[in-house]
C-alpha cells in the first residue's frame, strides 16, 4: 500500500478493478453458482456480496461529503490514518483469516439469480465511484478531513479512508473468487 494518495491514483486503482472485473465476463454460465464446499461462497454470490458492501459504502461516502463543512484542500495528497491503514493491509490477498460478514451484505441465496447482472452492477458501481471521485477532484475537496460513520466499524473515516478500504475489500474478494474458480475448474479468469 502506498503512503499517500493523490486523485489520479485513486482513480487509477479503480479503472484497474473495472479491467479486473471484466475479466470475469469470460466465467462460464454454469461455473458461477458452484460452490467449492457448503462453507464457501460461489463467485455469483461473491459479486451479490460486494454489490451490497458498495452500495453501502458509496451511500456513507455520499452522505459525509454532502454533511461536511471541511470540504476544500489544500493538499493534493491524502493518506489514512495508521490504524485504518493497518485495516486496509489485513483486508489484502493473500489473506489468511476469514472474515464474517454482517447480514445486510450476504449474497441472496439463490438458483435463479442472473449472477452476470451482478457482475454489470460490480462494474457499474466502480464506475460511480470514479464519477464520485472526478468530482472531488474538481471540487478540491479534502479527502484527509471529511469523515463519515463507518457501518461495519462503527467508528468515524475519512473519504480517503473509505475509498481505500473500499478499494481493498474488492481486492480481497477478487482474489478469493479466482481461488473459488481455480478450485471448481483448474483455471483462472
Amino acid at each position: 500500500m502506498k503512503e499517500t494518495y493523490n486523485y489520479d491514483d485513486l482513480l487509477k486503482l479503480f479503472e484497474q478493478n473495472i479491467q479486473r472485473m471484466k475479466e470475469f465476463r469470460d466465467i462460464p454460465d454454469d461455473l458461477l453458482p458452484l460452490k467449492p464446499d457448503s462453507k464457501s461462497w460461489s463467485a455469483g454470490e461473491i459479486f451479490q456480496h460486494l454489490v451490497k458492501f458498495n452500495e453501502i459504502y458509496l451511500s456513507v461516502i455520499r452522505n459525509a461529503v454532502n454533511q461536511s463543512d471541511e470540504k476544500y484542500a489544500e493538499p493534493e495528497s491524502f493518506k489514512p490514518r495508521f490504524f485504518v491503514s493497518l485495516m486496509i493491509r489485513f483486508l489484502r490477498p493473500p489473506y489468511k483469516i476469514k472474515i464474517g460478514t454482517i447480514a445486510p451484505m450476504y449474497p441472496v441465496d439463490s438458483e435463479t439469480d442472473n449472477y452476470r447482472k451482478s457482475l454489470e452492477e460490480l462494474i457499474e458501481s466502480n464506475k460511480t465511484v470514479i464519477d464520485e471521485i472526478v468530482s472531488f477532484k474538481s471540487q478540491q475537496l479534502d479527502l484527509n478531513s471529511i469523515r463519515g460513520k463507518n457501518p461495519v466499524f462503527k467508528f468515524k473515516m475519512t473519504i480517503i479512508e473509505f475509498l481505500l478500504l473500499f478499494e481493498a475489500h474488492q481486492d480481497r474478494h477478487f482474489w478469493q473468487t479466482k481461488k473459488t474458480l481455480k478450485t471448481l475448474s483448474g483455471k483462472t479468469y
